[in-house]
């Protein structure tokens, strides 16, 4: 009887900086993000999606630009990606407070994007340049969620400049999956244990570091009452030996009418 190994466990999100689905951005197509993500119990609601048991938050796209449309201080670029599916891409318009007067790279929380409109109609810019309706280009974001459908919030965003690319962006998105995703993460339990121990060991750094800075508090604080009461006590005795030279109620100054 042939017995098969089990599925790859979903590791503890303390390892999840060793997964390199984690720390990179994921190249997938739109239908991956709708259809082939899927969320974990004990895990909702942290903006972690899982291909297979691959943690992932950062997604890649590259698609044609076939919609933009403004809702309140947010614009949406709506993609399609030939996948079989669209996605839906959000541009957050940056918060300048009243009275606020720096100098910001856009007009949008991704430096090199700005949003503008014209007569109503709102345009695309990337690096001051016009992006027009049906450019190719590549979506580097997070995932969220808008009424019950899964969108990218923009992090990053390139123009790709011909078929070549185009084509290029696909054989690595390909690749990706077949050497990466596709391929179940496994960490031996030396890797764990290492893992666990570097933990252990910055726990203890921060706990020592800690103890320092309460210990500087203390010990500075303290003596800074001690100069504080100090210097109010030479100053009560220089006090006292100007007041002692001086007429009796010359501290009082009258009015004139007195």
């Amino acid at each position: 009887m042939t017995t098969h190994p089990p599925d790859p466990p979903i590791y503890p999100k303390r390892y999840w900086n060793a997964s390199h689905a984690f720390i990179n951005w994921n190249k997938l197509t739109a239908l991956d993000i709708h259809n082939t993500l899927r969320t974990e119990p004990g895990f909702e609601g942290q903006d972690v999606y899982f291909f297979g048991n691959h943690p992932i938050r950062f997604v890649r796209i590259v698609g044609l630009l076939v919609d933009i449309e403004t809702r309140g201080r947010y614009t949406i670029l709506s993609v399609d990606d030939s996948s079989g599916a669209c996605i839906d891409v959000k541009i957050t318009s940056r918060s300048v407070i009243a009275g606020d007067e720096g100098e910001y790279p856009s007009n949008t929380t991704v430096d090199n994007v700005d949003v503008k409109l014209e007569w109503g109609v709102p345009t695309l810019h990337l690096d001051f340049t016009p992006v027009a309706l049906g450019s190719v280009l590549e979506f580097k974001g997070t995932i969220s969620i808008f009424r019950n459908t899964r969108q990218l919030d923009l992090k990053r965003l390139l123009v790709v400049p011909n078929t070549n690319a185009e084509a290029e962006a696909w054989i690595k998105t390909a690749k990706w999956k077949r050497d990466v995703l596709l391929r179940p993460w496994i960490l031996t339990q030396q890797e764990r244990d290492a893992i666990d121990d570097k933990i252990r060991r910055e726990e203890r750094t921060e706990r020592a570091k800690a103890k320092k800075k309460r210990e500087w508090v203390v010990k500075h604080g303290a003596e800074r009452l001690r100069h504080e009461e100090k210097n109010e006590g030479k100053r009560k005795r220089a006090e006292a030996k100007m007041n002692a030279g001086a007429l009796k109620g010359s501290e009082v100054i009258r009015a004139p009418w007195e």
